[in-house]
């Protein structure tokens, strides 16, 4: 049997970044859903991306003969019970096959668990991005078309009375987007009432949620699911989740009845400041409606490149899930096979099967060997003894042809 070399990584999860605040006001995580985070994680380990990533950081000698189907069964992901740590062991070959491996799978596991921490920051500034690029050639745009009129007309500046129309219609476009946004949000809250919302009541249920919940992971562990007070607790769970879900749909009805009253509200004033602008020259009108484009573009430009910049610095800062705390040493002695401790269980096995062997010979094929036997078994009286003489007759019969020949 060919020796085989076991080496071990050391990985940290960390908690969760989004914890429950106590009564006393102390952050902390359900003991289940720590649990729930750290076999998630001992999965990922072992999925199909992160092997073959893993393997793919080896060299092109070691990566011919591997293959994930043949380097899962060498895996072995334990979390070490009351903390945070995942103990990764690697089986190979040879010792310097197990720590590459080892060091590998370390490595891709961190990327991977770092690319799904900045996916959903990756996804907003692309989103942002392609805002921004689309704004950018709107301002372009708008600010060609206010020198190309304002030279083809010959205008250098408008009266105060459109400037100041110019002025609050920039403000109300800027208050018609930030509307926009908060509409989005309330209509995205309706449809999905679990989007956090902080309120007192809310984070009242929350914790008082987060609270039964650990109660129920302790009790489950020493009572059955039919007993009364575990009932009773998950009905008591039951009812409250029913109750944030309510409470978190009142609140978006109320976001959404309030974005549409402001939306009614601007749509009325910028109505009313398109009749009072209907009264200036048509000249001064159109000149007023450019400078009015290009301010508003100029104004979106400004925003969206500012949550660009937060963006990438935000998806930049995320950091991974997981922190690898020792990376594999290099095996000195094989796991397997274990010849003392196989020639130890082999001696075992020889004296227990010798020994039974014996056993059964004495006990199923019976023989009478001496007159004890005899008088044990048959329990008749012994007359006599016949000796066994096959062996001396026979010596002593080649001994007379020996002497024989000798006289002859």
């Amino acid at each position: 049997m060919p020796p085989t070399y076991e080496t071990k990584v050391t990985i940290r999860v960390k908690p969760a970044a989004r914890s429950v605040t106590d009564a006393g006001g102390a952050a902390w995580q359900s003991e289940e859903l720590a649990r729930q985070k750290m076999y998630t994680f001992a999965e990922l380990i072992k999925s199909r991306s992160v092997v073959e990533a893993a393997i793919g950081k080896l060299g092109a000698d070691e990566q011919a003969s591997l293959r994930y189907e043949t380097v899962i069964d060498r895996i072995t992901v334990r979390p070490l019970k009351d903390t945070e740590i995942l103990n990764t062991f690697v089986l190979a070959g040879s010792p310097q096959e197990a720590q590459n491996l080892a060091n590998a799978l370390a490595v891709a596991v961190n990327e991977m668990s770092l690319d799904i921490a900045r996916a959903e920051g990756k996804e907003t500034r692309i989103f942002i991005g392609d805002r921004l690029a689309e704004k950018k050639r709107e301002l372009d745009e708008a600010g060609k078309a206010l020198v190309d009129y304002k030279k083809n007309n010959r205008i250098v500046a408008i009266t105060e009375q459109a400037r100041a129309f110019v002025e609050r219609q920039s403000i109300l476009k800027k208050l018609d987007t930030e509307n926009q946004l908060v509409l989005g949000a309330a209509y995205a809250k309706q449809k999905t009432p679990d989007i956090i919302v902080d309120t007192p009541v809310v984070q009242l249920y929350r914790n008082r949620l987060a609270e039964q919940e650990a109660e129920l992971a302790g009790l489950s562990k020493s009572l059955t699911d039919e007993h009364p007070r575990v009932v009773n607790l998950k009905a008591s769970i039951a009812e409250n989740q029913k109750r944030l879900q309510t409470e978190l749909i009142r609140i978006a009805i109320g976001e959404v009845s309030l974005g549409e009253t402001q939306r009614t509200n601007l749509q009325r004033i910028t109505s009313q400041e398109e009749k009072e602008l209907a009264n200036l020259p048509a000249t001064e009108t159109q000149l007023a409606r450019l400078m009015l484009d290009y301010s508003v573009a100029e104004s979106a430009y400004a925003t969206l490149a500012k949550r660009y910049e937060e963006a990438r610095i935000s998806e930049i800062m995320e950091s991974a899930n997981l922190q690898v705390i020792d990376m594999a040493a290099l095996p000195e002695d094989p796991v397997k096979p274990k010849k003392i401790f196989n020639l130890c269980i082999a001696a075992i096995m020889g004296l227990f099967i010798g020994t039974m062997a014996t056993f059964f010979v004495e006990y199923f094929y019976k023989t009478i060997d001496t007159v004890a036997d005899l008088q044990h078994y048959l329990s008749v009286p012994v007359i006599g003894v016949i000796p066994k003489v096959g062996s001396r007759s026979q010596s002593w019969t080649g001994s007379r042809k020996a002497d024989g020949e000798n006289h002859g």
